[in-house]
């Protein structure tokens, strides 16, 4: 009796950690690398590359949308703005580009910042932009990101640079990612 009652508990706590949800999604609209395009509603749903995508809720702060092999995390900041990544099974994984956000959506309870949170949400901080190559480059190369090496980003002249590399069975594979000085994406070469 007491294990039924206990199996009972814990699936009822469990299932409030992963419940379905859609009432604090904000509005926006991302990129991810590899063509993932992504728009939620305000309050959901939830589309990726325009399929009406699963979406579970793990707290308010903290989403996952998942259709096919994709799954998007969306994380909320205290000023309401998204944080956008993906995963893709057995085909990588990175940061997304925000395009267009609602933000500021709902009023944020005061908690110590853990990190830059500031800043426009369709550019990448220069802290992020070693893991957006990664994920960039893992779409280019069609290599898993797990395989491919980066570097810290660096400033030289009008841009910043990652420098990275992996081994194609051919030997190693060197490239560069270029972002403008304000964090946007340019290219991977």
């Amino acid at each position: 009796m007491r294990s039924t009652i206990a199996t009972g508990m814990l699936v009822g706590i469990l299932a409030g950690f992963a419940t379905e949800a859609k009432a604090e999604v904000p509005f926006f609209n991302a990129t991810c690398p590899g063509r993932i395009e992504v728009h939620a509603d305000q309050g959901g749903p939830v589309l990726i590359n325009g399929s009406q995508a699963r979406l579970k809720r793990f707290s308010s702060d903290y989403y996952e949308a998942s259709q096919g092999r994709t799954t998007i995390s969306i994380s909320v900041n205290r000023d309401g703005s998204p944080s956008i990544s993906y995963t893709r099974r057995g085909a990588g994984n990175g940061v997304c580009r925000v395009t267009s956000a609602g933000g500021n959506t709902r009023p944020r309870p005061e908690r110590p910042p853990q990190y830059d949170d500031t800043q426009q949400p369709d550019r990448v901080d220069a802290r992020m932009m070693p893991r957006f190559c990664q994920g960039e480059a893992s779409a280019a190369f069609g290599v898993r990101p797990n395989r491919i090496t980066v570097n810290m980003a660096f400033r030289s002249g009008r841009y910043y640079w990652v420098q990275g590399n992996y081994d194609g069975g051919r030997g190693v594979t060197f490239f560069n990612c270029r972002f403008d000085l304000r964090g946007n994406f340019i290219d991977v070469r």
